[in-house]
């Protein structure tokens, strides 16, 4: 089941409530009464393994770029 946030419009109290995907969702706060609305929140992402960054997007090195200016003549 997933998690939704909502917060009252009245009260601004936030809520963290699970619902079933066909549910109906919550429209009234339990504190005062107010509408509530829907909370829409990033999510976290997080990577795993060994060298996403080192694989995909490492500069190259300043060596390797003297090298190669050296083999093609230019100084």
């Amino acid at each position: 089941m997933p998690i939704y946030e909502y917060e009252c419009e009245k009260c601004h109290e936030r809520y963290e409530i699970m619902t079933n995907l066909g549910e109906e969702p919550p429209k009234t706060c339990i504190k005062c009464g107010g509408n509530l609305r829907k909370i829409f929140s990033p999510i976290g992402i997080v990577f795993k393994g060994s060298g996403f960054y080192t694989t995909d997007y490492k500069k190259k090195s300043s060596n390797s770029n003297e090298k190669s200016s050296e083999s093609k003549g230019e100084e």
